[in-house]
């Protein structure tokens, strides 16, 4: 499988957003390679991820001095959407990293910088964790039961979390527990801080190869410089990361649109039975591909200009990611009755885009969002 297809450019690319997008295409190259063997075998390209972290792929939007790339929004989605072409799984990895990295930039101590964004750059560290959902609390993130306890010196911190990419392979988890049983705070600690567990990976239908666990607290003493952000404002911490991972995940999805249509036009030139089917399929697949990553660009540009996106990341995740499933299934479709690599390619795909409706907020949940601001706008011009 050849990823040698170029992004269309809809704006004209600076020089740091050029590098990175090139710099995407050559490790592109390297994951496709045994993409389709390390889902089956489940394996966690661990080396991969470590040698993006020396090019500054794990924190394309944080600074040079942290170990990053200060390339911008722009310039991460045009990586995501180029690697998540090649392999979903391990670009998963690399985009809750760079969402964890960007919020350790932005509400992090210089200390904290030092000791959490550095190891990336290094290549010491494959990815750094994102821990919010509970068993009982996904969507509604205020209603968690993890807590924190604060004595002088430390805070007691206790509880599940689920559903963590990277689970026992990063090299820190973002954590959040309800301080004193009240508002939700954030803390940043090492993976191999005392009691702080990752329990076995998950078996999951898609993205084999990102490997999923849950993330146990238990009576988990976290000194007060884990703390990240202030006491009590939790919320504001990880939603801010989460309007930015929303523009991430759409890129990855229209990533899957791309690879799917490389399959439609691939069963398109061998004359099937069914070829003006598959071709009316294929129309469809690019008009809603084009369309997706034009909403895509729009929330990137609206976040590298520090503009409000909660709508905007919300439209955006919720069409590319409905769309990208759409085109995934006429890809299956188009080559069920082969036995070929195709047709197991396509299976992927399709397995990988349907947790892209879910993870990061699910598609009801955006509709909400772009409700709710609707209102909101409507509301303030009275």
């Amino acid at each position: 499988m050849s990823i040698a297809n170029e992004i269309p450019n809809l704006i004209e690319l600076n020089a740091k957003q050029l590098e990175v997008y090139h710099l995407a295409q050559k490790m592109a190259q390297k994951l496709v390679t045994d993409a389709q063997y390390r889902e089956e075998h489940e394996i966690f390209a661990e080396d991969l991820l470590k040698e993006m972290g020396t090019l500054g792929l794990l924190g394309i939007n944080i600074p040079e001095i942290d170990g990053g790339r200060d390339a911008g929004v722009v310039a991460y989605i045009y990586a995501v959407r180029t690697l998540a072409r090649a392999c979903a799984s391990t670009t998963v990895a690399m985009m809750v990293t760079n969402m964890v990295a960007e919020t350790i930039a932005k509400f992090g101590t210089d200390a904290q910088k030092q000791q959490f964004l550095h190891p990336l750059k290094s290549g010491t560290w494959p990815a750094l964790g994102f821990c919010l959902s509970e068993p009982s609390s996904g969507s509604d993130a205020a209603a968690m039961k993890s807590t924190a306890v604060k004595s002088d010196d430390h805070y007691l911190l206790n509880g599940v979390k689920t559903w963590i990419t990277s689970g026992g392979k990063a090299g820190a988890y973002l954590l959040t527990a309800k301080l004193n049983s009240q508002k939700v705070t954030t803390f940043i600690l090492p993976a191999d801080h005392s009691q702080l567990y990752a329990t076995k990976k998950e078996d999951k239908l898609g993205l084999r190869s990102s490997h999923t666990t849950q993330i146990i607290m238990d009576q988990c003493v976290a000194p007060l410089s884990s703390l990240l952000g202030e006491e009590n404002q939790g919320l504001k911490v990880m939603f801010n990361a989460l309007d930015g991972g929303r523009i991430g995940v759409s890129a990855q999805a229209i990533g899957v649109a791309d690879a799917a249509i490389d399959l439609l036009i691939k069963r398109s030139q061998q004359n099937p039975a069914n070829k003006a089917e598959i071709q009316q399929w294929l129309g469809q697949a690019i008009a809603k591909r084009d369309a997706s990553w034009m909403l895509c660009l729009d929330g990137a540009i609206r976040k590298d200009q520090s503009l409000n996106l909660t709508q905007n990341a919300a439209m955006s995740k919720v069409f590319c990611t409905e769309k990208a499933n759409e085109i995934c299934r006429w890809a299956v479709q188009a080559w069920q009755n082969e036995d070929c690599l195709e047709n197991r390619l396509a299976q992927r795909l399709a397995r990988d885009a349907r947790v892209m409706r879910i993870y990061e907020g699910t598609s009801e949940i955006q509709r909400l969002v772009i409700a709710r601001e609707a209102i909101k706008n409507q509301e303030g011009l009275r």
